[in-house]
């Protein structure tokens, strides 16, 4: 009888001391996974590894009316479905623009290859309407790249949309030879019409990749 007790009281130790066991352990697991999931960078600390800058209040696109180099009418629900990569810049630009554009062409060859393309649109939004008619986008925007799409339109509608990116541009000299100064970051626009992130200068191509990329995954849309 007193065995079959000792022995009882013995199964109940070794019980116990399994059940503590596994309770430690199960605390030490949890504990590594908090502390893995804290030390992942966030979405804002991702996006800023790419000069790029999330808004913690996305902003509604402006109902603006402009036009697109092939001749149609755009307005911001064509800002709608996918997500739109947009530069503000003019065709008479002798090197920032240039290089923008080139950079959004390298950056869509890049979506392609991760099968991401059919997802985005990219844009140019001139700040120089005086010259850049829809006849000259539509020269210029098509040479970079058959996909993307020039806008142009009245100054009130594009320094309306210009303010609401976060793009600033005014004009510098007077006659035939005058520039325009303006801003030098990406807007992207998630597909429910909000501008969600601004890229900021040095750009890369991977820069844009990679932040279109993280905000697709990060939202799913």
């Amino acid at each position: 009888m007193k065995t079959k007790i000792a022995n009882s009281q013995r199964n109940r130790s070794i019980g116990w001391t399994v059940s503590l066991s596994l309770a430690v352990v199960a605390l030490m697991v949890l504990a590594i996974v908090m502390k893995t999931l804290a030390d992942r960078p966030t979405l804002k600390q991702q996006l800023e590894l790419v000069n790029g800058v999330l808004f913690d209040t996305p902003r509604r696109v402006p109902d603006v009316t402009l036009m697109r180099h092939d001749g149609d009418v755009f307005t911001p629900a064509q800002w709608q479905g996918k997500w739109d990569l947009i530069t503000f810049g003019f065709t008479y630009c002798p090197d920032v623009c240039p290089t923008n554009m080139a950079d959004m062409n390298l950056a869509y060859q890049q979506l392609v290859a991760l099968g991401l393309a059919d997802r985005v649109r990219f844009w140019m939004v001139t700040v120089d309407p005086e010259r850049d008619s829809v006849a000259q986008l539509s020269l210029y925007v098509p040479y970079y790249n058959a996909e993307f799409v020039g806008l142009t339109g009245a100054d009130d509608q594009l320094s309306l949309l210009a303010n609401q990116l976060s793009a600033v541009y005014f004009r510098e000299g007077e006659g035939e030879g005058y520039t325009v100064a303006h801003s030098d970051n990406f807007a992207i626009v998630d597909p429910e019409g909000h501008l969600i992130s601004l890229l900021r200068p040095p750009h890369k191509p991977s820069h844009i990749t990679d932040a279109l990329s993280l905000l697709m995954n990060s939202y799913g849309l």
